[in-house]
């Protein structure tokens, strides 16, 4: 064999090798591509369905908590007209009963001594009947007013019995009861006066909010 057909012969083998490599390396180069178009579409793929997983759940617990609290504000409204309606049933109460302790206080009689304690009753009724929707500090001052009522009536009570006792039997020391019996009213009246404002206000500012 000549020189120059080996020359040849090595030519079309390089070639055929090299033609070889070129398809190998676009082979290659092919299905890598292939495989990470395929691996990065799973990836995705799972990636969206979790995080529609993850939408899907929070969508539920967002109307869910939607629903609580559309619940928690019909139960506030509701709770909030019906006590504010309570307030203003029992300051109408509390205020009828300061005119009676006033009309007492004016003209101390004993027909007037039944009517005031049946009124003082009322009051302690109205309180315990709707102590569910009553503030506990607004209770604990409603129950010291009713208190003060209460020591008034006696108070009163207590100076029209002086006052009516046989003309014989008003020694000094009656007249000085009298005296202390009617100081203390005062201060009683006073006391629940004061603490009757200080129950509008905060009645007052509770219905405000």
């Amino acid at each position: 064999m000549e020189f120059s057909e080996y020359l040849k012969l090595l030519g079309a083998i390089l070639t055929s090798i090299g033609g070889a490599t070129f398809v190998i390396i676009g082979l290659s180069k092919w299905f890598g591509d292939f495989l990470s178009k395929r691996l990065l579409d799973n990836y995705n793929n799972k990636h969206k369905s979790d995080l529609e997983g993850i939408k899907s759940k929070y969508q539920s617990e967002l109307e869910k908590t939607k629903t609580d609290l559309e619940k928690a504000k019909s139960q506030f409204i509701r709770y909030s007209e019906k006590q504010f309606e309570l307030y203003n049933d029992l300051w109408k109460v509390l205020l009828y009963t300061k005119h009676q302790a006033d009309e007492l206080w004016a003209s101390a009689i004993p027909e007037k001594i039944p009517a005031f304690g049946e009124q003082i009753k009322l009051t302690r009724d109205a309180i315990d009947d709707n102590l569910l929707l009553i503030e506990e500090e607004h209770y604990e001052k409603l129950l010291e007013l009713i208190t003060q009522f209460d020591q008034f009536q006696f108070g009163k009570t207590k100076l029209i019995d002086i006052r009516h006792q046989p003309v014989d039997g008003r020694e000094s020391i009656s007249m000085e009861q009298a005296r202390e019996t009617i100081n203390q009213n005062k201060k009683t009246k006073e006391t629940f006066d004061s603490l009757l404002m200080e129950i509008g206000q905060s009645f007052r500012n509770q219905i405000k909010g």
